[in-house]
């Protein structure tokens, strides 16, 4: 009896350890593997899908997973169902899966990051309670059409590129980002709606058709658009911001920023032919340059006190004058001072032409004499075109 007394806690003590010692680190390289771990409720590490995987995978009753879930290159895994998931504390990583067609996640909200790339199959995602908590979003080169199912309230960087597809995105939660949003290379008409959206760092759309900001107050970074299809860009609330830049956006007559006061950067207008408006108002303080090139003829200036770079502002239209803004503005700017009206060929300050017309590539440089507008121009620059090709190369090394 005694010497029951002592093995029985013992052999309750190894069972229990043998237990968590199956729900630990997983590679997965068939269904049997993932039926091994399906009485976890709990993985204590890292779920890793091997390349080799073929068919769909059932991760079974798992409920969370205390490390990251991941598969590259697994070009014949066609889904993945978690019906049970709740939360991935690391990063969700999916790269190459070339036919997968189903994401099933009925349960999970919460994730480390979400970093998917060439997911060509992938064309909505079944996330019924709804991702609302993540750091890093990277989805590129997918056929999603929408981001239903990712209702986040802060995130870190949003980079949504070359996802051909991609008709709307509503994230109408968002309410902070503390990294970059990016998009870029989706579809031509995609309609962006962050409607609480009210603080972040950089923002730099491409290749969109409408983007609502009305709750937008303050950016520490670059605020940029480059060949939108949109007419009109009204951030009511903007007070502040980096670099602002505009370039090659053809369908753009009216920049609306009522409240913004302070460009903590410069300010680039150029090649938006259709442009005629641009109302800075209340803009107090420029840290950077003032680039403006265009067909605009009105130009509201009402509280400008300091521009520490360069002014440029030039125009092809015979209505615009320049003599108010001399009058007014001249003596609060420290770098040189150059204003144009009626000039048929209106170039930015570093010698590019101001419009479409007269450009010979309607992508590209901002045309802005800050070099931070220069460098945050760079860093935006597309870098995911070839990703596709790229994985097709990897696989045969």
């Amino acid at each position: 009896m005694v010497f029951i007394k002592y093995i029985l806690p013992a052999l309750a003590a190894s069972q229990l350890a043998f237990a968590s010692s199956d729900c630990g680190d997983t590679t997965i390289e068939n269904q049997s593997d993932a039926s091994g771990i399906s009485s976890c409720s709990t993985i204590d590490g890292d779920i890793t899908i091997k390349s080799t995987y073929s068919g769909s995978l059932d991760l079974g009753s798992i409920e969370k997973i205390e490390g990251t879930l991941s598969c590259n290159g697994g070009s014949n895994v066609t889904g993945i169902t978690a019906a049970s998931l709740e939360s991935i504390s690391g990063n969700f990583t999916l790269k190459g899966l070339t036919t997968l067609t189903t994401l099933s996640f009925a349960k999970l909200s919460s994730v480390g990051a979400i970093d998917w790339e060439v997911l060509p199959g992938v064309n909505s995602l079944d996330f019924t309670t709804g991702i609302t908590e993540v750091g890093d979003v990277n989805i590129i080169d997918t056929h999603l059409t929408s981001l239903d199912g990712i209702t986040l309230k802060k995130v870190g960087q949003l980079d949504i590129t070359e996802n051909s597809y991609l008709k709307s995105c509503n994230i109408s939660n968002l309410e902070y980002a503390t990294g970059q949003i990016n998009f870029q290379g989706n579809y031509d008409n995609l309609e962006i709606d962050l409607p609480n959206l009210t603080n972040g760092t950089s923002m730099t759309f491409r290749n969109i058709s409408s983007i609502n900001i009305p709750k937008l107050k303050s950016l520490t970074g670059q605020l940029g658009f480059w060949n939108t299809d949109f007419d009109v860009l009204y951030a009511p609330d903007l007070t502040e911001t980096g670099d602002v830049v505009f370039t090659g956006n053809t369908k753009l007559t009216n920049v609306s920023l009522p409240a913004l006061k302070t460009v903590d950067g410069g300010i680039s207008i150029s090649r938006n032919d259709k442009l005629q408006e641009i109302d800075l108002p209340k803009l107090s303080t420029v840290s950077g340059a003032i680039d403006l090139t265009g067909n605009f003829y009105e130009l509201k200036f009402g509280a400008l006190t300091r521009v520490d770079g360069a002014f440029n502002v030039e125009s092809s239209n015979g209505t615009f004058s320049c003599s108010d803004l001399k009058s007014e503005y001249k003596s609060d700017v420290r770098g040189s001072w150059t204003c144009k009206t009626n000039d048929s060929n209106p170039t930015t300050s570093n010698g590019k032409s101001g419009t479409e017309s007269g450009s010979s590539s309607s992508g590209g440089s901002s045309g802005s004499t800050s070099s931070s507008v220069a460098m945050a121009n760079g860093v935006a620059a597309p870098v995911a075109g070839v990703a596709a090709l790229f994985y097709a190369l990897a696989q045969l090394v």
